[in-house]
């Protein structure tokens, strides 16, 4: 049994069904328990997730409502596109039950492209969390913004192997919720910033496949330079699609060359023939990036096989 854990709120519903018909799509041959973690999801959100999870996949589905404690502790979010629901990851063990021992947790607003037997076997047994490089971790300013040295380099929260045993045995929850009491101003992307900055030391990195973000389809990267190689050997291979940032494929204006996955795999849940129509005028813009990104001006996407 693969214990996969996700933060909705009601608006995140549908892709949260379009993510887990990419889950279970790929891995019939799994079995999930479904952990969603909310702290307002309404009675229509919860019957249209248990229709998909537990009537037409046969998977377990468990919903836990975040309590009025907890909601307290959080920050506000400093990002646009960062909801207060993120935050929740930071409690899983105050939140699920004890004797789950490790989870892997997945944003919404993602696709699982293909197995993740291998993702769900990484041996984490002596770190907090498995996760992949950000794809910004080049930005010096994060490092001296959250107070650890640049060598430990920064990874992303959408994807982690969690080790809920480690966090038990080593106070991580209390350490985080100490970090955030003092440090809140230092907080700009709340739970990721909270997370590197604790466990910086106690992470392991996983290869870049299982995380694929945004940034690292773009003509210019952010990304160690270091962390390169690895990452464009993963390029065209990714398994987990992560399409991190502002512009999501439900998005008039998103360009991202694999958008195409999101309709695929919402076509299987009862949002099926919902697309978005592609405009003349979205058609210029891509046409505009492409050139200016060849040109240098803007930072346009590669070309990818969808």
């Amino acid at each position: 049994m693969i214990d996969i854990v996700c933060n909705i709120d009601n608006n995140y519903t549908k892709h949260c069904c379009a993510m887990l018909a990419s889950l279970f799509t790929n891995n019939n041959e799994e079995q999930f328990h479904i952990h969603i973690i909310t702290d307002n999801l309404n009675i229509e959100s919860i019957h249209i997730l248990r229709k998909l999870v537990k009537d037409e996949y046969h998977n377990r589905l468990s919903v836990y409502t975040i309590s009025k404690d907890i909601l307290d502790k959080c920050p506000e979010s400093n990002c646009s596109h960062i909801t207060m629901a993120a935050m929740y990851r930071c409690f899983v063990t105050s939140i699920l039950p004890k004797e789950i021992s490790r989870v892997l947790f997945l944003d919404c607003d993602l696709i699982v492209n293909g197995s993740i037997h291998e993702l769900w076997n990484i041996d984490i047994s002596c770190y907090a969390v498995g996760a992949v490089e950000d794809q910004w971790n080049s930005v010096k300013e994060y490092y001296s913004r959250l107070g650890y040295p640049e060598s430990y380099a920064y990874f992303n929260s959408g994807v982690m192997l969690i080790n809920l045993d480690y966090w038990r045995t080593h106070a991580v929850e209390e350490r985080i919720i100490d970090y955030m009491t003092k440090y809140s101003e230092r907080l700009r992307f709340n739970d990721q910033d909270i997370l590197n900055a604790v466990l910086y030391k106690e992470k392991l990195f996983i290869p870049f496949r299982w995380n694929m973000q945004d940034g690292f389809y773009r003509m210019r990267r952010k990304l160690r330079p270091a962390s390169v190689p690895a990452m464009d050997k993963d390029l065209q291979h990714g398994v987990i699609i992560h399409f991190t940032g502002g512009k999501k494929p439900w998005h008039a204006k998103c360009m991202h060359p694999l958008k195409c996955l999101y309709y695929k795999y919402l076509d299987l849940t009862q949002w099926k023939g919902e697309k978005k129509p592609v405009k003349i005028l979205a058609k210029i813009n891509y046409s505009l990036l492409t050139i200016q990104g060849f040109l240098g001006l803007k930072n346009a996407y590669r070309k990818i096989k969808s």
